[in-house]
Protein backbone atom coordinates (compact mmCIF):
# COMPACT_ATOMS: atom_id res chain seq x y z
CA UNK A 1 0.00 0.00 0.00
CA UNK A 2 1.40 3.31 -1.08
CA UNK A 3 1.67 6.16 1.54
CA UNK A 4 -0.74 8.37 -0.31
CA UNK A 5 -3.97 5.96 0.26
CA UNK A 6 -2.51 5.56 3.70
CA UNK A 7 -2.72 9.21 4.25
CA UNK A 8 -6.06 9.70 3.50
CA UNK A 9 -7.51 6.21 4.96
CA UNK A 10 -5.44 6.96 8.29
CA UNK A 11 -7.06 10.36 7.76
CA UNK A 12 -10.01 9.06 8.64
CA UNK A 13 -9.43 6.91 11.18
CA UNK A 14 -7.70 10.00 12.95
CA UNK A 15 -10.53 12.31 12.45
CA UNK A 16 -13.16 10.27 14.00
CA UNK A 17 -11.00 8.91 16.76
CA UNK A 18 -9.95 12.41 17.49
CA UNK A 19 -14.01 13.59 17.02
CA UNK A 20 -14.94 10.52 19.74
CA UNK A 21 -11.72 11.59 22.19
CA UNK A 22 -12.60 14.94 22.27
CA UNK A 23 -16.14 14.07 23.72
CA UNK A 24 -14.68 12.07 26.81
CA UNK A 25 -14.34 13.38 30.10
CA UNK A 26 -10.48 13.38 30.29
CA UNK A 27 -10.31 15.63 26.81
CA UNK A 28 -12.40 18.30 28.39
CA UNK A 29 -10.77 17.87 31.86
CA UNK A 30 -7.33 18.48 30.18
CA UNK A 31 -7.90 20.86 27.89
CA UNK A 32 -10.23 22.77 30.11
CA UNK A 33 -9.92 22.00 33.69
CA UNK A 34 -12.00 25.04 35.11
CA UNK A 35 -14.72 25.06 32.76
CA UNK A 36 -14.88 21.02 33.54
CA UNK A 37 -14.83 21.16 37.31
CA UNK A 38 -17.61 24.20 36.95
CA UNK A 39 -20.14 21.71 34.99
CA UNK A 40 -19.46 19.15 37.31
CA UNK A 41 -20.09 21.09 40.00
CA UNK A 42 -23.30 22.32 38.78
CA UNK A 43 -24.56 19.21 37.49
CA UNK A 44 -23.37 17.53 41.35
CA UNK A 45 -25.60 20.07 43.25
CA UNK A 46 -28.98 18.32 45.01
CA UNK A 47 -30.32 21.15 43.83
CA UNK A 48 -28.96 23.79 40.89
CA UNK A 49 -30.69 26.77 42.35
CA UNK A 50 -30.88 27.14 45.71
CA UNK A 51 -32.81 29.20 47.82
CA UNK A 52 -31.38 31.44 50.34
CA UNK A 53 -32.88 34.97 52.45
CA UNK A 54 -30.54 36.74 50.18
CA UNK A 55 -30.71 39.15 47.20
CA UNK A 56 -29.66 36.19 45.03
CA UNK A 57 -33.23 34.02 46.05
CA UNK A 58 -34.86 37.50 45.23
CA UNK A 59 -33.80 36.99 41.71
CA UNK A 60 -34.35 33.25 41.38
CA UNK A 61 -38.02 33.47 42.09
CA UNK A 62 -38.18 34.81 38.88
CA UNK A 63 -35.95 32.65 37.19
CA UNK A 64 -37.91 29.75 38.73
CA UNK A 65 -41.21 30.35 37.36
CA UNK A 66 -39.16 31.48 33.65
CA UNK A 67 -37.57 27.73 34.15
CA UNK A 68 -41.04 26.04 34.87
CA UNK A 69 -42.69 27.69 31.76
CA UNK A 70 -40.13 26.23 30.17
CA UNK A 71 -41.00 22.84 31.74
CA UNK A 72 -44.52 23.25 31.32
CA UNK A 73 -44.10 23.64 27.16
CA UNK A 74 -42.63 20.22 26.93
CA UNK A 75 -46.04 19.06 26.17
CA UNK A 76 -48.13 22.20 26.01
CA UNK A 77 -46.88 25.83 24.20
CA UNK A 78 -49.01 27.78 26.39
CA UNK A 79 -46.89 30.38 28.24
CA UNK A 80 -46.73 31.12 31.94
CA UNK A 81 -49.43 32.73 34.05
CA UNK A 82 -48.36 33.99 37.32
CA UNK A 83 -49.48 31.81 40.11
CA UNK A 84 -50.19 34.82 42.83
CA UNK A 85 -52.25 37.03 42.66
CA UNK A 86 -51.46 39.85 44.31
CA UNK A 87 -53.24 43.64 43.77
CA UNK A 88 -51.15 44.68 40.44
CA UNK A 89 -51.91 41.18 38.91
CA UNK A 90 -55.74 41.34 39.78
CA UNK A 91 -55.60 45.04 38.45
CA UNK A 92 -53.38 44.08 35.13
CA UNK A 93 -56.30 40.57 34.80
CA UNK A 94 -59.23 43.32 35.41
CA UNK A 95 -57.83 45.70 32.70
CA UNK A 96 -57.64 42.51 30.27
CA UNK A 97 -61.43 41.38 30.88
CA UNK A 98 -62.60 41.18 27.29
CA UNK A 99 -59.47 41.60 25.49
CA UNK A 100 -58.67 38.61 22.71
CA UNK A 101 -55.24 37.96 20.89
CA UNK A 102 -54.55 39.27 17.49
CA UNK A 103 -51.93 38.41 15.19
CA UNK A 104 -49.94 40.86 12.21
CA UNK A 105 -47.85 39.58 9.48
CA UNK A 106 -44.50 41.47 8.45
CA UNK A 107 -43.00 40.01 5.42
CA UNK A 108 -39.15 41.56 4.19
CA UNK A 109 -37.61 39.91 1.59
CA UNK A 110 -35.84 37.69 3.72
CA UNK A 111 -37.96 36.53 6.12
CA UNK A 112 -41.75 36.35 7.17
CA UNK A 113 -42.82 37.18 10.63
CA UNK A 114 -46.20 36.74 12.97
CA UNK A 115 -47.04 38.29 15.63
CA UNK A 116 -49.25 38.33 18.72
CA UNK A 117 -50.72 41.01 21.00
CA UNK A 118 -50.74 38.03 23.45
CA UNK A 119 -47.27 38.71 25.02
CA UNK A 120 -46.05 41.32 22.64
CA UNK A 121 -44.39 38.82 21.28
CA UNK A 122 -42.71 37.10 17.75
CA UNK A 123 -44.84 34.02 17.41
CA UNK A 124 -43.06 32.71 14.05
CA UNK A 125 -39.89 33.58 12.12
CA UNK A 126 -39.71 32.09 8.78
CA UNK A 127 -36.35 32.42 6.36
CA UNK A 128 -37.61 32.93 2.27
CA UNK A 129 -34.44 32.18 1.35
CA UNK A 130 -34.34 28.07 3.01
CA UNK A 131 -36.70 25.36 2.42
CA UNK A 132 -37.83 22.82 5.01
CA UNK A 133 -38.11 19.45 4.07
CA UNK A 134 -42.21 19.68 3.65
CA UNK A 135 -41.41 22.24 0.81
CA UNK A 136 -42.34 25.19 3.24
CA UNK A 137 -39.95 28.25 4.56
CA UNK A 138 -37.62 27.32 7.52
CA UNK A 139 -39.73 28.11 10.52
CA UNK A 140 -37.06 28.47 13.34
CA UNK A 141 -39.81 28.17 16.06
CA UNK A 142 -41.51 25.47 16.98
CA UNK A 143 -45.78 25.46 16.25
CA UNK A 144 -47.81 27.22 18.66
CA UNK A 145 -44.26 28.80 20.55
CA UNK A 146 -45.66 31.49 22.72
CA UNK A 147 -43.15 33.55 24.80
CA UNK A 148 -39.88 34.07 23.07
CA UNK A 149 -38.64 37.66 24.02
CA UNK A 150 -40.97 38.09 26.72
CA UNK A 151 -40.54 40.40 29.85
CA UNK A 152 -40.59 39.59 33.81
CA UNK A 153 -39.54 41.18 36.93
CA UNK A 154 -40.58 40.24 40.61
CA UNK A 155 -42.09 43.03 42.38
CA UNK A 156 -41.36 44.69 45.60
CA UNK A 157 -43.79 42.45 47.32
CA UNK A 158 -42.18 39.68 46.67
CA UNK A 159 -44.40 38.40 43.21
CA UNK A 160 -43.15 37.00 39.99
CA UNK A 161 -44.47 39.29 37.24
CA UNK A 162 -44.48 37.37 33.71
CA UNK A 163 -45.56 39.37 30.49
CA UNK A 164 -45.76 36.35 28.21
CA UNK A 165 -49.86 35.94 29.01
CA UNK A 166 -50.96 39.16 28.95
CA UNK A 167 -52.84 41.25 26.03
CA UNK A 168 -50.72 44.36 24.55
CA UNK A 169 -52.53 47.14 22.43
CA UNK A 170 -50.69 47.65 18.71
CA UNK A 171 -51.77 49.78 16.25
CA UNK A 172 -49.90 48.44 13.63
CA UNK A 173 -52.50 45.03 12.81
CA UNK A 174 -52.93 42.68 9.81
CA UNK A 175 -50.84 42.51 6.84
CA UNK A 176 -46.98 45.04 6.90
CA UNK A 177 -44.74 44.87 3.92
CA UNK A 178 -41.07 46.46 4.83
CA UNK A 179 -39.26 47.85 1.85
CA UNK A 180 -36.68 49.72 3.54
CA UNK A 181 -37.28 49.65 7.50
CA UNK A 182 -40.57 49.46 9.82
CA UNK A 183 -41.35 50.05 13.40
CA UNK A 184 -44.42 47.38 15.26
CA UNK A 185 -44.93 48.63 18.46
CA UNK A 186 -47.17 47.10 21.66
CA UNK A 187 -48.26 48.20 24.78
CA UNK A 188 -49.73 46.97 27.76
CA UNK A 189 -51.62 48.95 30.37
CA UNK A 190 -50.94 47.59 33.56
CA UNK A 191 -53.40 50.41 35.70
CA UNK A 192 -52.16 53.78 37.63
CA UNK A 193 -50.05 55.12 35.22
CA UNK A 194 -48.05 51.84 34.73
CA UNK A 195 -47.24 50.56 31.42
CA UNK A 196 -44.67 48.48 29.07
CA UNK A 197 -43.98 49.46 25.43
CA UNK A 198 -42.48 46.74 23.25
CA UNK A 199 -40.80 48.29 19.82
CA UNK A 200 -39.61 45.74 16.81
CA UNK A 201 -37.67 47.33 14.05
CA UNK A 202 -37.75 45.60 11.25
CA UNK A 203 -34.74 46.42 8.33
CA UNK A 204 -35.46 44.69 4.60
CA UNK A 205 -32.52 42.97 3.95
CA UNK A 206 -31.10 42.67 7.34
CA UNK A 207 -31.92 39.14 9.60
CA UNK A 208 -31.13 41.79 12.68
CA UNK A 209 -33.70 43.59 13.83
CA UNK A 210 -33.91 46.15 16.82
CA UNK A 211 -36.00 45.40 19.99
CA UNK A 212 -36.76 48.28 22.19
CA UNK A 213 -38.44 48.42 25.69
CA UNK A 214 -40.12 51.06 27.32
CA UNK A 215 -40.82 51.02 31.12
CA UNK A 216 -43.38 53.67 32.35
CA UNK A 217 -44.50 54.41 35.97
CA UNK A 218 -42.69 50.72 37.31
CA UNK A 219 -39.59 52.50 39.37
CA UNK A 220 -41.21 51.64 42.75
CA UNK A 221 -42.61 47.85 41.61
CA UNK A 222 -39.82 46.94 40.16
CA UNK A 223 -37.42 44.96 42.97
CA UNK A 224 -33.56 44.89 42.73
CA UNK A 225 -33.57 47.36 39.78
CA UNK A 226 -33.53 43.85 37.43
CA UNK A 227 -36.07 42.74 34.73
CA UNK A 228 -35.60 39.52 32.45
CA UNK A 229 -36.16 39.01 28.99
CA UNK A 230 -36.59 35.11 27.86
CA UNK A 231 -36.63 33.14 25.02
CA UNK A 232 -37.96 29.74 26.49
CA UNK A 233 -38.30 27.52 23.14
CA UNK A 234 -35.65 27.23 21.99
CA UNK A 235 -35.60 26.15 18.30
CA UNK A 236 -37.69 24.30 15.74
CA UNK A 237 -35.34 21.28 13.98
CA UNK A 238 -35.40 22.64 10.52
CA UNK A 239 -33.48 19.30 8.69
CA UNK A 240 -35.56 16.18 7.40
CA UNK A 241 -32.15 14.49 9.39
CA UNK A 242 -33.50 15.36 12.82
CA UNK A 243 -30.77 13.33 14.64
CA UNK A 244 -28.22 15.01 12.62
CA UNK A 245 -29.63 18.18 12.98
CA UNK A 246 -29.70 17.79 16.88
CA UNK A 247 -25.97 16.57 16.87
CA UNK A 248 -25.16 20.52 16.68
CA UNK A 249 -27.77 22.06 18.78
CA UNK A 250 -26.71 24.26 21.72
CA UNK A 251 -27.15 27.27 24.02
CA UNK A 252 -23.84 30.00 24.23
CA UNK A 253 -23.09 32.50 26.74
CA UNK A 254 -20.45 34.97 25.46
CA UNK A 255 -18.71 37.27 27.58
CA UNK A 256 -15.42 39.22 27.07
CA UNK A 257 -14.75 37.05 23.96
CA UNK A 258 -14.56 33.70 25.43
CA UNK A 259 -17.68 31.95 24.36
CA UNK A 260 -19.22 29.04 27.02
CA UNK A 261 -21.50 26.36 25.40
CA UNK A 262 -21.19 23.68 27.44
CA UNK A 263 -24.54 22.68 28.32
CA UNK A 264 -26.47 19.62 28.73
CA UNK A 265 -29.74 18.90 28.37
CA UNK A 266 -30.55 17.37 31.48
CA UNK A 267 -32.91 20.04 32.94
CA UNK A 268 -30.23 21.03 35.55
CA UNK A 269 -30.09 25.06 35.44
CA UNK A 270 -26.65 26.66 34.39
CA UNK A 271 -26.12 29.98 35.23
CA UNK A 272 -23.54 32.24 34.05
CA UNK A 273 -22.20 35.75 35.75
CA UNK A 274 -21.06 38.58 34.47
CA UNK A 275 -20.93 41.61 31.84
CA UNK A 276 -22.63 38.95 29.23
CA UNK A 277 -22.63 40.58 25.59
CA UNK A 278 -25.19 37.62 24.32
CA UNK A 279 -26.57 34.93 24.44
CA UNK A 280 -27.95 32.16 21.49
CA UNK A 281 -29.70 29.08 21.18
CA UNK A 282 -28.67 26.91 17.29
CA UNK A 283 -29.04 24.52 15.25
CA UNK A 284 -27.08 22.09 12.58
CA UNK A 285 -27.75 25.40 9.91
CA UNK A 286 -29.66 28.54 12.09
CA UNK A 287 -29.31 30.53 15.00
CA UNK A 288 -31.07 33.26 17.61
CA UNK A 289 -28.84 35.34 19.10
CA UNK A 290 -30.17 37.96 21.85
CA UNK A 291 -27.35 41.14 22.48
CA UNK A 292 -28.19 43.85 25.00
CA UNK A 293 -27.31 47.29 23.35
CA UNK A 294 -26.37 49.97 25.77
CA UNK A 295 -25.84 47.32 29.29
CA UNK A 296 -24.54 44.18 29.03
CA UNK A 297 -26.27 41.31 30.83
CA UNK A 298 -25.82 40.62 34.64
CA UNK A 299 -26.60 36.72 34.06
CA UNK A 300 -27.88 34.62 31.82
CA UNK A 301 -29.83 31.51 32.55
CA UNK A 302 -29.88 28.28 30.32
CA UNK A 303 -31.85 25.01 30.95
CA UNK A 304 -31.83 22.54 28.12
CA UNK A 305 -34.57 19.71 27.79
CA UNK A 306 -35.09 16.75 25.21
CA UNK A 307 -38.62 16.31 23.56
CA UNK A 308 -39.57 13.08 21.97
CA UNK A 309 -40.26 13.32 18.56
CA UNK A 310 -42.77 11.69 16.58
CA UNK A 311 -42.08 8.46 14.20
CA UNK A 312 -38.25 9.69 14.74
CA UNK A 313 -35.51 7.76 16.63
CA UNK A 314 -34.33 10.57 18.55
CA UNK A 315 -34.82 14.03 20.59
CA UNK A 316 -35.44 17.43 20.18
CA UNK A 317 -33.06 19.22 21.67
CA UNK A 318 -34.26 22.84 23.47
CA UNK A 319 -32.29 25.22 25.23
CA UNK A 320 -34.68 28.35 27.59
CA UNK A 321 -32.31 31.38 28.06
CA UNK A 322 -33.05 33.50 30.09
CA UNK A 323 -31.29 37.06 30.87
CA UNK A 324 -31.27 39.50 33.94
CA UNK A 325 -31.02 42.97 32.70
CA UNK A 326 -30.59 46.28 34.81
CA UNK A 327 -33.16 48.68 35.26
CA UNK A 328 -32.12 51.76 35.24
CA UNK A 329 -35.38 53.45 35.95
CA UNK A 330 -38.49 55.27 33.97
CA UNK A 331 -37.04 57.81 31.60
CA UNK A 332 -33.78 57.12 32.41
CA UNK A 333 -32.62 55.03 28.72
CA UNK A 334 -34.83 52.73 26.72
CA UNK A 335 -33.27 49.26 26.99
CA UNK A 336 -32.63 47.72 23.52
CA UNK A 337 -31.34 44.96 21.96
CA UNK A 338 -30.28 43.49 18.99
CA UNK A 339 -32.27 40.09 17.99
CA UNK A 340 -30.43 38.24 14.94
CA UNK A 341 -32.89 35.03 13.86
CA UNK A 342 -31.19 33.34 10.60
CA UNK A 343 -28.49 31.50 9.20
CA UNK A 344 -25.10 30.67 10.51
CA UNK A 345 -23.00 31.99 7.02
CA UNK A 346 -19.75 33.04 8.14
CA UNK A 347 -19.76 35.96 6.24
CA UNK A 348 -23.13 37.49 7.76
CA UNK A 349 -22.55 36.61 10.91
CA UNK A 350 -19.16 38.19 10.76
CA UNK A 351 -20.28 41.81 9.56
CA UNK A 352 -22.12 42.78 12.51
CA UNK A 353 -18.64 42.54 14.71
CA UNK A 354 -20.10 41.09 17.93
CA UNK A 355 -18.51 37.85 17.78
CA UNK A 356 -21.02 35.78 16.38
CA UNK A 357 -19.37 33.74 14.33
CA UNK A 358 -17.83 32.15 17.26
CA UNK A 359 -20.92 29.69 17.77
CA UNK A 360 -19.91 28.36 14.32
CA UNK A 361 -18.08 25.03 14.46
CA UNK A 362 -14.73 25.60 12.93
CA UNK A 363 -12.84 22.16 14.86
CA UNK A 364 -10.29 23.03 17.30
CA UNK A 365 -7.79 25.92 17.72
CA UNK A 366 -4.95 24.64 15.81
CA UNK A 367 -7.55 23.76 13.19
CA UNK A 368 -9.64 26.93 12.81
CA UNK A 369 -7.10 29.03 10.65
CA UNK A 370 -7.36 26.20 7.53
CA UNK A 371 -11.10 26.00 8.25
CA UNK A 372 -11.89 29.62 7.62
CA UNK A 373 -9.17 29.50 4.94
CA UNK A 374 -10.65 26.27 2.86
CA UNK A 375 -14.44 28.08 3.83
CA UNK A 376 -13.13 31.08 2.14
CA UNK A 377 -11.47 29.54 -0.41
CA UNK A 378 -14.73 27.23 -1.31
CA UNK A 379 -17.01 30.65 -1.57
CA UNK A 380 -14.45 32.64 -3.93
CA UNK A 381 -14.74 29.73 -6.50
CA UNK A 382 -18.70 29.73 -6.03
CA UNK A 383 -18.66 33.29 -7.72
CA UNK A 384 -16.94 32.24 -10.59
CA UNK A 385 -18.62 28.47 -10.65
CA UNK A 386 -22.67 28.65 -10.03
CA UNK A 387 -22.36 25.16 -9.47
CA UNK A 388 -21.53 23.99 -6.42
CA UNK A 389 -21.37 20.57 -7.07
CA UNK A 390 -18.75 21.53 -9.41
CA UNK A 391 -17.16 24.16 -7.10
CA UNK A 392 -16.54 20.51 -4.97
CA UNK A 393 -14.77 18.64 -8.22
CA UNK A 394 -12.54 21.42 -9.26
CA UNK A 395 -11.88 22.55 -4.96
CA UNK A 396 -10.61 18.54 -4.74
CA UNK A 397 -8.17 19.20 -7.42
CA UNK A 398 -6.67 22.27 -5.71
CA UNK A 399 -6.31 20.23 -2.79
CA UNK A 400 -4.74 17.58 -4.27
CA UNK A 401 -2.05 19.88 -6.65
CA UNK A 402 -1.64 21.78 -2.97
CA UNK A 403 -0.70 18.33 -1.77
CA UNK A 404 1.38 16.89 -4.30
CA UNK A 405 4.54 17.76 -3.31
CA UNK A 406 3.98 16.19 0.58
CA UNK A 407 2.35 12.66 -1.69
CA UNK A 408 5.17 12.70 -4.24
CA UNK A 409 7.64 12.59 -1.03
CA UNK A 410 5.44 10.26 1.04
CA UNK A 411 6.02 7.85 -2.61
CA UNK A 412 10.16 8.36 -2.30
CA UNK A 413 9.89 7.41 1.05
CA UNK A 414 7.78 4.60 0.93
CA UNK A 415 9.81 3.01 -2.09
CA UNK A 416 12.96 3.75 -0.70
CA UNK A 417 11.79 2.01 2.35
CA UNK A 418 10.94 -1.19 0.10
CA UNK A 419 14.42 -1.53 -1.66
CA UNK A 420 16.05 -1.72 1.89
CA UNK A 421 13.16 -4.17 3.10
CA UNK A 422 16.04 -7.37 1.68
CA UNK A 423 18.77 -5.68 3.86
CA UNK A 424 16.76 -5.16 6.66
CA UNK A 425 15.46 -8.85 7.28
CA UNK A 426 19.11 -10.17 6.67
CA UNK A 427 19.65 -7.15 9.72
CA UNK A 428 16.64 -9.01 11.71
CA UNK A 429 18.36 -12.91 10.86
CA UNK A 430 21.61 -11.82 11.99
CA UNK A 431 20.81 -10.16 15.34
CA UNK A 432 17.40 -11.50 16.35
CA UNK A 433 19.03 -12.85 19.57
CA UNK A 434 20.36 -9.08 20.55
CA UNK A 435 18.69 -6.17 19.83
CA UNK A 436 20.56 -3.83 20.24
CA UNK A 437 22.54 -4.59 18.02
CA UNK A 438 20.11 -5.00 15.51
CA UNK A 439 18.56 -1.13 16.01
CA UNK A 440 22.50 0.18 16.22
CA UNK A 441 22.86 -2.12 12.57
CA UNK A 442 18.95 -0.83 11.47
CA UNK A 443 20.14 2.98 12.10
CA UNK A 444 23.41 2.68 10.56
CA UNK A 445 21.76 1.09 7.35
CA UNK A 446 19.26 3.91 7.23
CA UNK A 447 22.17 6.01 7.39
CA UNK A 448 24.11 4.40 4.13
CA UNK A 449 21.18 4.29 2.69
CA UNK A 450 19.50 7.73 3.14
CA UNK A 451 16.70 6.89 3.82
CA UNK A 452 14.26 8.80 6.22
CA UNK A 453 11.58 6.08 8.25
CA UNK A 454 9.57 8.72 9.25
CA UNK A 455 9.55 10.54 6.10
CA UNK A 456 6.53 8.80 4.79
CA UNK A 457 4.43 9.73 8.37
CA UNK A 458 5.66 13.26 8.45
CA UNK A 459 4.11 14.60 5.14
CA UNK A 460 0.61 13.06 6.34
CA UNK A 461 0.99 14.56 9.55
CA UNK A 462 1.49 18.17 8.13
CA UNK A 463 -1.64 17.18 5.67
CA UNK A 464 -3.99 16.14 9.04
CA UNK A 465 -5.12 20.22 9.46
CA UNK A 466 -6.10 20.33 5.91
CA UNK A 467 -8.11 16.95 5.90
CA UNK A 468 -9.85 17.88 9.40
CA UNK A 469 -11.11 21.27 7.98
CA UNK A 470 -12.23 20.33 4.65
CA UNK A 471 -14.12 17.41 7.08
CA UNK A 472 -15.03 19.81 9.46
CA UNK A 473 -16.35 22.57 6.57
CA UNK A 474 -17.78 20.28 4.24
CA UNK A 475 -19.82 18.60 6.75
CA UNK A 476 -21.45 21.65 8.57
CA UNK A 477 -21.57 24.28 5.62
CA UNK A 478 -24.91 25.97 4.99
CA UNK A 479 -23.75 26.90 1.61
CA UNK A 480 -24.16 22.94 0.39
CA UNK A 481 -27.52 23.03 2.17
CA UNK A 482 -30.32 22.19 -0.50
CA UNK A 483 -27.59 22.86 -3.43
CA UNK A 484 -28.13 20.14 -6.25
CA UNK A 485 -25.15 18.85 -8.17
CA UNK A 486 -26.38 16.29 -11.32
CA UNK A 487 -29.48 13.97 -11.92
CA UNK A 488 -30.02 12.51 -8.61
CA UNK A 489 -27.62 14.35 -6.06
CA UNK A 490 -29.98 17.28 -5.48
CA UNK A 491 -29.03 18.11 -1.74
CA UNK A 492 -24.90 18.09 -1.20
CA UNK A 493 -25.66 18.39 2.59
CA UNK A 494 -27.70 15.61 2.90
CA UNK A 495 -26.83 11.98 1.87
CA UNK A 496 -27.42 11.06 -1.98
CA UNK A 497 -30.07 8.34 -0.91
CA UNK A 498 -31.98 6.73 -4.36
CA UNK A 499 -34.52 4.98 -2.16
CA UNK A 500 -35.18 3.76 1.30
CA UNK A 501 -34.82 -0.06 2.59
CA UNK A 502 -38.12 -0.93 4.62
CA UNK A 503 -35.71 -2.38 7.24
CA UNK A 504 -32.53 -1.38 8.88
CA UNK A 505 -29.36 -2.87 8.45
CA UNK A 506 -26.88 -2.91 11.45
CA UNK A 507 -24.22 -0.16 11.05
CA UNK A 508 -25.37 0.27 7.44
CA UNK A 509 -28.98 2.06 7.99
CA UNK A 510 -31.88 1.88 5.65
CA UNK A 511 -30.98 4.40 3.56
CA UNK A 512 -29.32 2.85 -0.20
CA UNK A 513 -26.63 5.83 -1.30
CA UNK A 514 -24.26 5.73 -4.48
CA UNK A 515 -21.55 7.77 -3.89
CA UNK A 516 -20.16 6.10 -0.90
CA UNK A 517 -20.64 3.03 -2.96
CA UNK A 518 -18.15 4.93 -5.47
CA UNK A 519 -15.90 5.95 -2.56
CA UNK A 520 -15.43 2.14 -1.43
CA UNK A 521 -14.66 1.86 -5.14
CA UNK A 522 -11.83 3.91 -5.31
CA UNK A 523 -10.34 2.85 -1.87
CA UNK A 524 -10.33 -0.61 -2.91
CA UNK A 525 -8.60 -0.04 -6.17
CA UNK A 526 -6.47 2.33 -4.90
CA UNK A 527 -5.04 -0.78 -1.77
CA UNK A 528 -5.18 -3.38 -4.23
CA UNK A 529 -2.64 -1.30 -6.68
CA UNK A 530 -0.51 -0.89 -4.36
CA UNK A 531 -0.53 -3.82 -1.60
CA UNK A 532 1.94 -6.03 -2.45
CA UNK A 533 2.56 -7.47 1.43
CA UNK A 534 -0.02 -10.77 1.81
CA UNK A 535 -0.05 -10.00 5.43
CA UNK A 536 -2.02 -6.79 4.11
CA UNK A 537 -4.90 -8.74 2.20
CA UNK A 538 -7.30 -8.22 4.69
CA UNK A 539 -6.68 -4.75 4.84
CA UNK A 540 -7.25 -4.40 1.41
CA UNK A 541 -10.94 -5.16 2.15
CA UNK A 542 -11.72 -4.36 5.42
CA UNK A 543 -10.81 -0.71 4.93
CA UNK A 544 -13.29 0.17 2.13
CA UNK A 545 -16.04 -1.85 3.54
CA UNK A 546 -15.46 0.26 6.91
CA UNK A 547 -15.10 3.86 5.14
CA UNK A 548 -18.26 3.05 3.40
CA UNK A 549 -20.15 2.14 6.04
CA UNK A 550 -18.99 5.13 7.92
CA UNK A 551 -19.53 7.83 5.53
CA UNK A 552 -22.49 6.38 3.91
CA UNK A 553 -24.35 8.25 6.88
CA UNK A 554 -22.52 11.81 5.48
CA UNK A 555 -23.62 14.60 2.88
CA UNK A 556 -23.43 13.76 -0.54
CA UNK A 557 -21.05 16.64 -0.87
CA UNK A 558 -18.63 15.41 1.61
CA UNK A 559 -18.60 11.70 -0.43
CA UNK A 560 -18.50 13.37 -4.10
CA UNK A 561 -15.36 15.18 -2.84
CA UNK A 562 -13.16 12.43 -1.19
CA UNK A 563 -14.19 10.04 -4.21
CA UNK A 564 -12.96 12.02 -6.35
CA UNK A 565 -9.86 13.06 -4.57
CA UNK A 566 -9.29 9.33 -4.01
CA UNK A 567 -9.55 8.97 -7.98
CA UNK A 568 -7.00 11.39 -8.61
CA UNK A 569 -4.86 9.36 -6.68
CA UNK A 570 -5.20 6.79 -8.33
CA UNK A 571 -3.96 8.80 -11.42
CA UNK A 572 -1.07 10.11 -10.06
CA UNK A 573 -0.02 6.25 -8.78
CA UNK A 574 -0.60 4.85 -12.16
CA UNK A 575 0.36 7.68 -14.19
CA UNK A 576 2.79 10.03 -12.18
CA UNK A 577 5.19 7.18 -10.68
CA UNK A 578 8.12 9.00 -9.51
CA UNK A 579 11.46 8.64 -11.42
CA UNK A 580 13.70 6.43 -10.16
CA UNK A 581 11.13 3.69 -9.83
CA UNK A 582 10.91 3.38 -13.43
CA UNK A 583 14.26 3.12 -13.56
CA UNK A 584 13.97 0.54 -11.16
CA UNK A 585 11.27 -1.30 -12.98
CA UNK A 586 13.44 -1.10 -16.33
Amino acid sequence: MDFDSKNTILAFILIISVIIFTQTDFYLKLVDPEGYNKRQQQLNQPETIQQTQSQESVEQQVEEPVAAESESQKTSQKPFVPSSKSKIVAQIEDLQSGKTEEFIYVETSLYEVVLTTRGGNILQWKLKNFMGPDSEYVNLFRPNSYGNFSLSFLTVNGDSLSTSDYIFESGSLGNITVYDSKTISFTLDMGNGRSISKNYTFHDKRYMIDYKINFSGLYDLVANKRYFISAPNGMASTEQRVKEDMQYAKAAVYSNENIEDGYKTNEKVYKESGQIEWAAVRTKYFAIYIVPEQETAESVTIQGFEDPVANKDTNLKRYSITMSMPYLGDGTTEPSFNLYLGPLEYDTLKKYDKGFEDFMDFGWSFIKPFSKFILWLFKKMHTVIPNYGVVLLFFAVVIKIVVYPLTHKSYESMQKMQQIQPKLKELQEKHKDDPQKLNKATMNLYKQEGVNPAGGCLPMLIQMPLLIGLFVIFRTTIELRGEGFIWWINDLSAPDTIFTLPFSIPFYGQHVNILPIFMMVTIFLQQKMSSTDPKQKMLVYFMPIFLFLLFNHFPSGLNLYYALFNLLSIIQQKYLVPKHQKKRAA
